[in-house]
């Protein structure tokens, strides 16, 4: 049986205006009083994951960064891993050259290439609050867990994710149709999943995973079971099992109610 499950948020858990059901958190808490582990894992910061933590009431360690950082149920760091200045500063560069928007993120604080918080505010749900604006001048002295790559070319973005994997020292993929992360090469959100079940004694065949992008490749491989959405990408819904219904529809939610016979309670 299962014992634990891990959900990627955008595309998956929320809907397409980022809000959680009355029926998910129904099913998600129904699924805790049976003792089975609920836990998010993102590509979102630390700050933009703890809403949806605290509405779905959750007890567990929390994903975020796409497995840069995991925090513990009192909101302390426990893993972390930084990207190397040497390589943030060549994404920083082929960003300006490919006229990207640069967004980077530690810890609560979020970074934005110099003079474009105005066309980074058009890709993101929530406008930016007080960004340390970077260049080239001032790059050195940052750090970052996540740097995302935004443009509405998605074929530029494909291409930059092959440039940078060439990269030993990073792990870049598309999370979104217009976002490309880079983090660093040691981390995913699978191996998040390895780490989480480690810790808590739990065989990995015995956890299920949810997702919709590429950030959540890995996660999809190492669970148990991994699952895509209908609103998934194509190129996962080949190599994974889908589900019938997309994030609008409440997917994850009534696929757990059919396979824990939730429907009923």
């Amino acid at each position: 049986m299962y014992k634990l499950i891990v959900s990627d948020l955008d595309g998956t858990l929320v809907d397409r205006n980022k809000n959680i059901s009355e029926y998910t958190k129904k099913i998600v808490t129904l699924l805790k009083e049976r003792g089975i582990e609920f836990i998010i894992a993102t590509g979102r910061s630390y700050k933009g994951a703890k809403h949806i933590y605290d509405i779905l009431e959750l007890n567990s360690e929390i994903v975020c960064n796409n497995g840069t950082t995991i925090y513990n149920n009192k909101g302390e760091l426990i893993f972390q891993r930084t990207l190397d200045s040497n390589i943030v500063n060549k994404v920083f560069k082929k960003s300006l050259e490919e006229d990207c928007v640069f967004f980077a993120t530690y810890g609560t604080q979020v970074y934005i290439g110099e003079g474009t918080i105005d066309k980074a505010n058009t890709f993101l749900y929530n406008p930016l609050e007080d960004p340390i604006e970077i260049n080239l001048e001032n790059i050195g002295s940052h750090t970052f867990e996540k740097i995302v790559l935004m443009d509405r070319d998605n074929e530029k973005l494909k291409h930059l994710s092959t440039y940078f994997n060439k990269y030993d020292e990073v792990n870049a993929f598309i999370s979104q149709e217009d976002y490309l992360d880079i983090v660093h090469f040691e981390t995913s959100k699978g191996k998040a999943l390895e780490t989480i079940a480690k810790l808590k004694n739990i065989s990995l065949k015995h956890t299920i995973a949810f997702g919709d992008a590429f950030n959540d490749y890995e996660m999809l491989k190492v669970a148990g079971k991994g699952l895509v959405m209908k609103n998934g990408f194509e190129d996962l819904k080949k190599e994974f099992d889908t589900l019938d219904l997309t994030n609008d529809e409440n997917g994850v939610a009534k696929y757990l109610s059919t396979l824990f016979s939730l429907e009923n309670i």
